[in-house]
């Protein structure tokens, strides 16, 4: 047997800015499709963690109102996690450093969320709070440490 090749292959920066484009479009038009979808509650999660936690609340915390406050943080965190992933990529670069790319990455993340909380205010059914934006800022945290993270995995296909 001789020695095998290893293929790799380059994706250059164009492309990255290309995939974010398509990225921001696709989260964009996700956020303007589930407006007006969310649930309705009673009472705000928050406002009966709290209160059960207080004692004023009759029973310990319910699931439910955990998994009413827990679930938006998470599915907004996961909506920015390819986001913030190709906006390190585009960024992170020979002429800068690791902490600009993560820094610039968190801040136009930030941008990006704040201008979707602009606009949803801006629709009839509005969706999204300033906590969301918060929550969007660390998935492009995550996304950005993936794409630091990718540089040490060596991925080997043997065909």
């Amino acid at each position: 047997m001789g020695r095998r090749q290893v293929h790799v292959i380059r994706v250059r920066t164009p492309v990255t800015l290309a995939l974010l484009a398509l990225t921001t479009v696709a989260i964009a038009s996700l956020i303007y499709f589930l407006s007006g979808k969310a649930y309705a509650a009673e009472t705000h999660p928050i406002r009966e963690i709290l209160a059960r936690l207080l004692g004023s609340g009759r029973g310990p915390v319910s699931r439910d109102a955990v998994l009413a406050f827990l679930m938006p943080i998470i599915a907004n965190i996961l909506l920015f996690v390819p986001w913030g992933f190709l906006a390190f990529l585009a960024l992170d670069g020979r002429m800068r450093s690791r902490g600009w790319a993560y820094g610039a990455t968190f801040v136009g993340a930030i941008a990006f969320a704040a201008g979707l909380l602009v606009w949803q205010q801006m629709l009839p059914t509005r969706v999204t709070s300033l906590p969301d934006t918060i929550a969007n800022g660390l998935g492009a945290l995550a996304g950005a440490a993936l794409g630091h993270a990718r540089k040490g995995v060596h991925v080997r296909f043997d065909f």
